[in-house]
């Protein structure tokens, strides 16, 4: 991102680029109305849309056009869209004419990023926005426009509460000497101890609502973990109603991971196939497909143990393991009620003939946790865990005598995170990443 040029009138195509009906073409910056006011017949007024006409040399486009004065705008600029035919030769045509006469294409979230320096978005509100943009189900969708449009409350109210605990705290440092003894009890203990305590308790409830709302939003992992040729690849397959893996009766034939997807019941699930488990194998490529193998059932959220009922591993790991025992050709199926095909904690199946898909499929949906909080990325997770942990260490001090400089300190530790998890003091890095995520329209 070329910060330098936060100033500059910026332009791009916010609709996808091709064959439509209708494009939308934005312009953001000081001048901007004025600008592409050189090229229209009319006037835009403010706030409104209406008929117009583009025209730069031969090049005419009757369009629609609009014009909006800041700060009352998405980037908290002067912003004008434009409508016309949704024909790449209009839009690069109208674009070159911007670009010609001052203006600059948008680089990647540069409009919403505008929108976050100019105070119109938290960064928060700009990764929910993201994943607006992102989402595959209606789940999805409804969770990132709950955290977009502040459905949600507890951690600004953390905000709020440990602003005033640490006022309160600086205050009696400060003013010690004008206030009474009685007054510096009453504003540790009334202020500061309950604060910890409502913080504390919010922080641990956020954190544990975590993979909630990771999973909401990028889906249920699931590994795909058992010997050679026990039908792995099939089940991949069967699962996600594709031909992603290769299937074939010689052992090992897949090396690496391989990855699918599928939606049941307005919830993603990520599949990974991986190469059997062959403890014995001399093969270098094997032990490094063994090695990620392990690998994905590390980072997963739910392991499946594929068995035939002849090749089998033992396999264990930190998440839920659920055993299937695959090529069950004359098994009967059961929709979704998988305890009638399940045999001391077994489900009995046959990927290849679809027997008991859906069985296996109900069975992780689950799993699945179904309440969620607002944090739901790792940045986020890393912010609220930082702020609980200065939190725990200013309530341990806070019981000691004479230790107010330090819980001071610590609080102030805090309520930084906090105030980077909204996008204060945050790393460069951290918010170019966030924008990264945008197409340049956006």
């Amino acid at each position: 991102m070329n910060t330098n040029n936060k100033n500059d009138i910026i332009t791009a195509l916010a609709t996808p680029y091709g064959r439509s009906a209708v494009a939308v073409i934005r312009v953001s910056g000081a001048g901007c109305i004025e600008l592409v006011g050189r090229f229209l017949k009319r006037p835009t007024e403010n706030g409104k849309i209406s008929y117009n006409t583009f025209k730069n040399g031969d090049f005419v486009e009757n369009l629609m056009a609009a014009s909006f004065k800041a700060p009352k705008t998405y980037t908290g600029e002067d912003t004008v869209e434009l409508y016309p035919h949704g024909n790449t030769l209009i839009c690069d045509a109208i674009i070159k004419a911007l670009t010609d006469g001052g203006a600059r294409i948008a680089e990647k979230g540069e409009f919403t990023r505008r929108a976050f320096l100019n105070g119109k978005l938290d960064l928060m509100q700009c990764e929910a926005l993201a994943d607006v943009i992102d989402a595959q189900t209606a789940e999805g969708l409804k969770y990132g426009n709950l955290r977009y449009d502040g459905g949600f409350t507890a951690l600004s109210e953390v905000e709020k509460r440990l602003n005033r605990a640490l006022s309160s705290i600086e205050a009696v440092l400060h003013y010690s000497d004008e206030l009474e003894e009685n007054e510096i009890d009453d504003a540790l203990l009334n202020d500061v101890e309950q604060t910890l305590d409502f913080v504390e308790q919010t922080l641990q409830t956020e954190l544990d609502g975590f993979a909630g709302g990771r999973i909401a939003n990028d889906g249920f992992k699931v590994a795909l973990i058992g010997a050679p040729n026990v039908g792995k690849s099939t089940l991949l397959n069967a699962l996600t109603g594709s031909d992603r893996a290769i299937v074939t009766a010689i052992a090992g034939t897949t090396r690496d991971i391989i990855d699918g997807e599928y939606i049941y019941k307005d919830r993603k699930f990520k599949i990974t196939d991986t190469a059997g488990l062959n403890d014995g194998t001399t093969d270098e490529v094997e032990k490094i497909g063994i090695d990620r193998a392990k690998a994905a059932a590390k980072s997963a959220d739910a392991v499946v143990l594929v068995t035939d009922g002849k090749a089998t591993v033992e396999f264990e790991c930190e998440c839920r393991v659920i055993k299937i025992k695959n090529k069950c050709d004359g098994a009967a199926d059961v929709g979704t009620e998988y305890k009638r095909a399940e045999s001391d904690g077994i489900l009995r199946m046959s990927a290849k003939n679809g027997i008991n898909v859906v069985a296996l499929k109900q069975l992780l949906y689950e799993l699945c946790p179904k309440d969620y909080g607002e944090i739901c990325n790792y940045r986020q997770y890393a912010c609220v865990k930082k702020c609980l942990e200065s939190c725990k260490a200013a309530k341990i001090e806070h019981k000691k005598e004479g230790g107010l400089e330090i819980v001071a300190a610590l609080l102030y530790e805090a309520y930084s995170a906090i105030v980077e998890l909204y996008g204060g003091q945050a790393d460069e890095k951290v918010i170019g990443s966030v924008f990264e995520r945008f197409c340049v329209g956006k």
